[in-house]
C-alpha cells in the first residue's frame, strides 16, 4: 500500500490537484521539482502533479531570453552574479508583480489545484503576492534547493518550508519563521538516487561532473593529473554541454565522457569519489548515494556556503588552494580510512532527516481545521 503514516488518501475518490513551479536557473531547481514530483506520486499514485516552469508558462517570448542572459552572466561574469544576488537580498522586489498575479490567478483556477509547491524563490515571491493580493488560503510549501536561506526564499504567506539541514533551519528562524513551519527533509533528490547502494571497485573510480550544463570550470590540471593515474577509473559527465563531452573525448581517450544521461544515479553510486561542484542536489545526492565529494573551488555565493557545509560535515574535501587541487583529489583517493569516514557520515546524516512530506503537511493542516 503506497503512502506514509499520517497521509491518507482523500474520501470520495476526490483526485488531489498539485502544482509544483519551478526555473531553468541553473538544472537544480527543476531537478528539485522533479524528485518533489515523484515522491507525491510515490505516496499518492492518484494524484495529478504538474511540474511548471513559471517563466516559460507564464512568459512564453522571453522565458529563452531571460535564461540566456543568467547563463552567461554565471559562466562568463560571476562576479556580477553575485553582486547582483547581493543585492536582491538587500533590496527585495518582485518584478511585474500585477502582471504575474493576473496570469496565476487564471491558471490556479484552471488547475483546481489544492495546494503549490514552488523549488524556485522567484515563484514563491509571485505566489506569496498572489496570494497577499487574493486573500487566497491555498497551502505554499516552499523547498530551498541550498544549504543557505537567501533572504529571496522568505515569502509571506508561505505555508512550510522545507529545507536541507538543521543549519538552514536555524537561519529561518533567525529571521522570525516560526519553528512550526521549517522541516529539515533534505534537499529532494530523485528516487533513484535513494535506492542506491555504493560498492568499492577496482580500480578506484572517479566521477567527475560539472552540474546540468556541464561545467567544470579551470579543470585542465587535475583532469589531466586523472589521467596520468594508471590505478584509476575516471568517467565524465557533461550534462548537455556537447562541444565539452567532444572537446574531453579528444583531449583524455582513457576517460569514459558522458554527454546527457538519465543514469546518474548509478555512476555516482559506482564512485570511490565524485569531483563536481557545490551544488545543493548534487550534495544531496551524494549523500544518499553515499559517494564522498571533492568539490572545485566555489565562485558563486550559494555554492560557497554549500561547499563550507560540506566542508564542516565532514562530507567531503573543497579544493580552496590554487595549484594543489591534483596533488589533494589524489592524496583522497589513497586514503581508504579518510573516505570510509565521510561515507559514515552522510549516512548519519541521511538517518537524521525528516520524514515529512508536503502531502503529510497538507493532511496534518486539513485535520487541524476540521
Amino acid at each position: 500500500m503506497p503512502g506514509k503514516p499520517g497521509y491518507k488518501t482523500p474520501e470520495g475518490g476526490k483526485r488531489m490537484h498539485v502544482l509544483i513551479f519551478t526555473g531553468q536557473f541553473g538544472m537544480g531547481h527543476i531537478a528539485a521539482a522533479q524528485a518533489v514530483q515523484e515522491e507525491i506520486l510515490r505516496q499518492e499514485p492518484t494524484a495529478s502533479v504538474t511540474v511548471l516552469d513559471i517563466v516559460e508558462d507564464c512568459f512564453p517570448q522571453l522565458h529563452r531570453l531571460v535564461y540566456g542572459c543568467f547563463d552567461f552572466t554565471v559562466n562568463y561574469c560571476s562576479g556580477v552574479y553575485n553582486m547582483l544576488n547581493r543585492m536582491a537580498g538587500r533590496y527585495r522586489c518582485t518584478p511585474m508583480k500585477r502582471t504575474m498575479v493576473q496570469k496565476l490567478d487564471q491558471l490556479l483556477y484552471e488547475s483546481q489545484a489544492d495546494l503549490v509547491i514552488s523549488t524556485l524563490p522567484l515563484s514563491s515571491q509571485y505566489i506569496s503576492a498572489y496570494k497577499r493580493t487574493t486573500g487566497s488560503t491555498l497551502p505554499l510549501y516552499t523547498y530551498i534547493t541550498d544549504l543557505d536561506a537567501h533572504s529571496e526564499w522568505i515569502a509571506p504567506g508561505t505555508d512550510c518550508y522545507f529545507v536541507g539541514d538543521e543549519s538552514t533551519r536555524l537561519q529561518l528562524l533567525r529571521r522570525g519563521i516560526p519553528a512550526e513551519r521549517v522541516v529539515v527533509s533534505g534537499i529532494p533528490v530523485r528516487q533513484a538516487f535513494q535506492f542506491q547502494f555504493h560498492a568499492s571497485s577496482s580500480p578506484k573510480e572517479v566521477l567527475v561532473m560539472g552540474g546540468g550544463l556541464g561545467l567544470i570550470p579551470r579543470a585542465e590540471e587535475l583532469l589531466s593529473a586523472l589521467d596520468a593515474a594508471s590505478d584509476l577509473h575516471v568517467t565524465v559527465i557533461t550534462g548537455q554541454n556537447e562541444s565539452l563531452r567532444r572537446e574531453l573525448t579528444k583531449s583524455y581517450p582513457s576517460f569514459e565522457v558522458i554527454g546527457f544521461t538519465q543514469k546518474v544515479a548509478q555512476y555516482m553510486a559506482r564512485a570511490d569519489l565524485l569531483l563536481t561542484k557545490a551544488g545543493g542536489i548534487t550534495t544531496f545526492e551524494a549523500i544518499h548515494t553515499g559517494t564522498p565529494m571533492c568539490l572545485l573551488r566555489p565562485f558563486l555565493m550559494q555554492e560557497e556556503a554549500n561547499a563550507a557545509y560540506i566542508e564542516q560535515q565532514g562530507f567531503g574535501k573543497v579544493l580552496w588552494d590554487k595549484g594543489k587541487e591534483a596533488s589533494e583529489v589524489l592524496s583522497l583517493l589513497r586514503d581508504p580510512e579518510a573516505l570510509e569516514d565521510m561515507k559514515q557520515r552522510m549516512a548519519v546524516a541521511l538517518r537524521s532527516l525528516d520524514q515529512t512530506t508536503p502531502l503529510d503537511r497538507f493532511a496534518e493542516t486539513r485535520r487541524a481545521v476540521c
